[in-house]
């Protein structure tokens, strides 16, 4: 916009058809309102006398390119810092999108980690002896380990659930030795696969067994 219209417009110089066309301009522009805010302060900073810094007895024709050439300084630095700021906001948001990616990778990397940790989870056996298994399907696992646990008690020793997750259920008996051909007898009534003895304790002490609950999910 012509700077000297602007400061004609702060004087009350412009004629009325032209001074409403103006603030019209001046509502519906972003751009307007912010030039004319711009030659607001200048206008002001000239103070009563009209005079500014440099240029107070220069010729009307002259201020008015001086006051030009500022007024297009000011506008040059806003423009030159809304184009900063739009190439920091596209480095910014670049740089959110780059760490989300990274984040989303890391956690499908850990769960395909997970995946095949969960394949290999229920150990081998490493008590000394076979182990006993059975082959459920996952619905009935829970209740076959129960059962499991009560002939462990009915066998005059104990037993508690270990790792248990949708592979199977890993389960760890303490039986008396006198009395451990009475549980392996009541898991095979239940279905279970029992390998002969290799156990070689004597009378009056307990053994451990492992007991694996696995197979169609």
């Amino acid at each position: 916009m012509n700077p000297d219209k602007l400061f004609d417009y702060l004087d009350g110089k412009l004629p009325a058809g032209e001074r409403a066309e103006l603030e019209e301009r001046f509502m519906s522009d972003p751009e307007a309102r912010q030039e004319l805010a711009v030659a607001r302060q200048i206008h002001a900073s000239m103070g009563s006398s009209r005079e500014v810094v440099g240029v107070a007895d220069a010729p009307v024709t002259e201020r008015g390119a001086v006051l030009a050439r500022r007024i297009m300084s000011v506008f040059i630095v806003l423009v030159g810092l809304n184009v900063a700021f739009g190439i920091y906001a596209i480095f910014f948001m670049k740089n959110k999108e780059r760490a989300r990616e990274q984040a989303e990778k890391n956690r499908t990397e850990l769960r395909q980690s997970l995946s095949q940790t969960a394949a290999a989870a229920l150990p081998t056996p490493t008590l000394g002896i076979d182990e006993i298994t059975f082959n459920a399907p996952s619905t009935e696992r829970d209740s076959l380990a129960e059962k499991v646990v009560a002939a462990a008690n009915h066998s005059g020793g104990s037993a508690a659930k270990g790792l248990s997750n949708e592979n199977g259920v890993l389960i760890f008996a303490e039986i008396p030795t006198g009395r451990l051909n009475e549980f392996r007898d009541a898991l095979k009534k239940l279905g279970a696969t029992v390998p002969p003895s290799a156990s070689e304790a004597g009378g009056g002490e307990k053994i451990i067994l492992q007991v694996r609950i696995a197979g169609a999910k």
